[in-house]
């Protein structure tokens, strides 16, 4: 993959250098990759900003110590925070799109192609059953 289509890709890092959006990044890419973790990151990263806009009209202007300054303060520290993680994911996953082939799951065919597949219930229900027995002997640990 070719530099310009890297930042094609991974434009959703300038996100996190704009005041008050610096989590949609976070959000977007983790919709776009279905990976919750993402997603939670980056509503984490827009709540001080979501609480500064309710709790400022109550108390006032952002200045000295009070409740809407540390809002602000935590605020800014996280878009820091976020910068970071955002290049470093945007880094990572530029790894991946290289590396695509490495990253893909495979799937491979046990069976001869002549061989008729058999009915593979049997072995399904061993697989429950063995899942069960392992979830038990777990319970007895614990208790």
């Amino acid at each position: 993959m070719n530099t310009l289509e890297k930042i094609r890709k991974s434009w959703w890092v300038i996100l996190s250098f704009i005041f008050f959006l610096n989590g949609f990044g976070f959000i977007y890419i983790g919709s776009k990759h279905s990976n919750r973790n993402w997603i939670i990151e980056g509503a984490i990263y827009e709540i001080p900003w979501f609480l500064y806009f309710v709790i400022y009209p109550i108390y006032g202007t952002p200045i000295g110590l009070n409740v809407t300054g540390t809002f602000i303060f935590i605020a800014v520290v996280l878009q820091f925070i976020s910068i970071i993680r955002s290049v470093w994911v945007a880094v990572k996953l530029a790894d991946v799109y290289d590396n695509e082939e490495k990253y893909t799951i495979q799937s491979t065919v046990l069976t001869k192609p002549n061989e008729r597949k058999e009915d593979d219930s049997k072995s399904k229900l061993g697989c429950c059953f063995c899942i069960l027995v392992i979830f038990i002997i777990f319970m007895i640990i614990v208790l």
